[in-house]
């Protein structure tokens, strides 16, 4: 059952993409109802900014500092080592697991200071479910922490912030406050910034690849959480950009932010691992599945800018810009294809589908994907291998129902298996495929779809 406070962020991040609500109805109100409405759910109050610092030195224990000007002295912090921070969005704190995470994978691959940015109260207002001020404090959170780096001493081309959500848009507003200095940082890492309030907001109201010399950005959750607009130098569209595999698109699964999660969870996996996210340029994510000989063209270096790898070591190749499109593996972890294990997969893939079921996806394939009619076998392999599962929409018989077709679902999981083929039918009915099953009737079919229809409009 859903909680009243994850019913109330869906509200506040819907009704925040219909703006002015608030306003419309102070101008119902007496100035001072106005007044209260506005102090509790739209204006930016003092946001109290901790720093959890990292260094190969404190791995274990990071070191928490406090206030706007905090004392580094008598710290394991260094001026002569690069400085990464690392910015949480709404309603999460600066020691959250996957912030520790990337610390350590960022300390394994090298000396650094590495700061977890905490604004814990500041992105949980009203206990967790007012995202208006929480979009409101990020702002000056990004200029508590802009004024922290111009505090350090250190020259901008030593200067990284890696921001999630609403963290994102706070990376950018530190940016934009050391430019005010007179200085620009070297790099902001975009993890699927957020976009509830950002929709149309202007490049000085949320990140922008002006905010920094390098800008990367992630987007894994552009339907729900997140947001599909490029935002940076490079824009990274991993399986489009949204319902990332292994996460559902449904309300209840949102609630979860699996898909917007996926984001840091992909950094972190890019920092040290031997495997590179290869992304490639191309107009849209159609052409990349469809027609990819339409994408420029990349010789798997990147040096050509027709390529890149999404995550850490996208700085590498600078002259990649634009919107890279790629897919990634299945759960669980690691999410990153090789090139050797395409290969494979591919192989695997032709061997184990029996000649049966080689005929009924040859005869009967609507689409992959829901986006294209399949050409042959050979073209579905490949295609899995790279996404480690495919989910594919055909048609079959169904004598014993009297039916000349139904829709049948084919997920292959890899590993020489294919996982079931579902078929939407009437109790009596059941599917002739390996791994078969059935949902009982279309009631509970119905039933679904009205709860997903009450929480969507919630």
């Amino acid at each position: 059952m859903l909680s009243l406070a994850a019913v109330l962020i869906f509200l506040s991040a819907s009704l925040a993409e219909q703006q002015p609500d608030v306003f419309t109805i102070c101008g119902k109100l007496s100035s001072s109802q106005c007044r209260v409405l506005k102090r509790r759910f739209v204006s930016s109050t003092p946001v109290a900014v901790k720093y959890y610092l990292h260094t190969r030195q404190n791995k274990e224990t990071p070191i928490v500092l406090e206030g706007k000007n905090p004392d580094l002295s008598g710290t394991p912090f260094r001026s002569n080592r690069p400085t990464k921070f690392i910015i949480h969005g709404f309603n999460s704190q600066g020691d959250v697991q996957w912030i520790v995470d990337i610390a350590n994978e960022l300390l394994i691959a090298e000396d650094l200071n590495v700061f977890g940015v905490d604004w814990q109260k500041g992105a949980s207002p009203l206990g967790g479910i007012n995202y208006f001020k929480a979009k409101k404090n990020c702002r000056k959170v990004g200029q508590t922490v802009g004024n922290f780096v111009r505090q350090l001493g250190q020259p901008g081309s030593m200067i990284h912030i890696i921001g999630h959500s609403l963290g994102a848009h706070a990376a950018g507003f530190a940016g934009k406050t050391t430019q005010s200095a007179g200085f620009t940082i070297a790099r902001i890492s975009g993890l699927d910034p957020a976009g509830p309030l950002f929709k149309i907001s202007r490049p000085t109201k949320r990140l922008d690849k002006g905010d920094a010399t390098f800008v990367d950005v992630i987007h894994t959750d552009a339907h729900w959480y997140g947001k599909r607009k490029p935002l940076g130098h490079v824009d990274f569209y991993p399986n489009e950009g949204w319902n990332q595999p292994g996460c559902g698109d449904f309300p209840v699964d949102q609630l979860t932010a699996c898909s917007h999660g996926r984001a840091y969870e992909f950094y972190n996996e890019s920092i040290n691992s031997a495997c590179q996210f290869l992304a490639y340029r191309c107009p849209d994510w159609y052409t990349f599945i469809v027609n990819r000989e339409q994408c420029d063209y990349c010789d798997h270096s990147g040096l050509n800018g027709a390529c890149s790898v999404m995550g850490y070591h996208s700085i590498n190749y600078p002259d990649s810009q634009g919107s890279m499109y790629l897919v990634t593996k299945h759960l669980p972890p690691p999410h990153c294809v090789s090139e050797t294990s395409r290969q494979q997969s591919t192989t695997q893939c032709l061997q184990s589908l029996g000649p049966d079921m080689r005929q009924q996806i040859w005869d009967h394939v609507d689409s992959i994907a829901d986006m294209k009619e399949m050409g042959n076998l050979e073209d579905f392999c490949s295609l899995y291998s790279e996404m480690g599962t495919v989910v594919l929409n055909i048609t079959a018989p169904m004598p014993n129902c009297g039916l000349e077709d139904i829709p049948v679902i084919l997920e292959y999981i890899g590993d020489g298996k294919y996982d079931s083929v579902v078929a939407w039918a009437e109790d009596d009915c059941t599917g002739s495929s390996n791994g078969a099953f059935t949902l009982p009737s279309a009631m509970l079919l119905i039933a679904l779809q009205l709860i997903v229809a009450v929480l969507g409009n919630a």
